[in-house]
């Protein structure tokens, strides 16, 4: 009898989609370092910005969501999984840019990630960040070409509070858009 190894196809263990999210409105009026962990919790604004955000996502077949550690990114991702009831894990590598780490740095980091996401079961992912990580993981996903220069927001992100980049991987390449931007009350 012949035995023959069958090669599994080796797009069958990469992701699809990601969906990368940057951390509801942080309350900045509090002394606490933003970019030292913990960092400052979210603003009652920003509680209802992850809300919104949590409602936008049901439905969309995502199968886990990893947040930073930071407190605004653990609130925004608790009200995110509530919401949703889905499995959820913190980690260090989705962490603020520390104090003296360059963008290099942390595009270094954020591309590691990608390459243990990328190698793993998962298909469609949430990423709950900040700012700096979140372009990273831009910029390597596209080699550079994503555009973000129409994309201009509080403190120079490219990404809103609560925001929602949603990426869809065509076999190649990654595909990207700003698909999400919470509405705030007026008062």
């Amino acid at each position: 009898m012949l035995k023959v190894k069958i090669k599994k196809d080796i797009f069958e263990h990469m992701l699809e989609e990601l969906y990368l999210i940057r951390h509801a409105a942080p309350d900045r009026s509090i002394k606490t370092p933003y970019n030292i962990h913990p960092g400052p919790p979210l603003t009652s604004d920003g509680r209802q910005e992850a809300l919104q955000t949590a409602v936008w996502l049901q439905d969309r077949g995502i199968e886990h969501l990893f947040a930073s550690p930071f407190e605004r990114t653990r609130e925004t991702a608790d009200i995110i999984v509530d919401w949703l009831a889905m499995p959820f894990t913190y980690i260090n590598t989705l962490r603020e840019g520390a104090p003296g780490e360059t963008m290099d740095q942390i595009r270094a980091r954020m591309a590691g990630l990608f390459a243990q996401l990328d190698n793993g079961l998962l298909r469609r992912v949430v990423l709950i960040s900040h700012g700096a990580p979140i372009r990273a993981l831009l910029q390597h996903t596209t080699q550079d070409r994503i555009d973000l220069s129409t994309h201009n927001y509080d403190s120079g992100n490219n990404t809103p509070t609560s925001g929602v980049w949603h990426g869809i991987r065509d076999v190649t390449s990654w595909s990207w858009e700003l698909a999400f931007h919470p509405v705030r009350e007026l008062v």
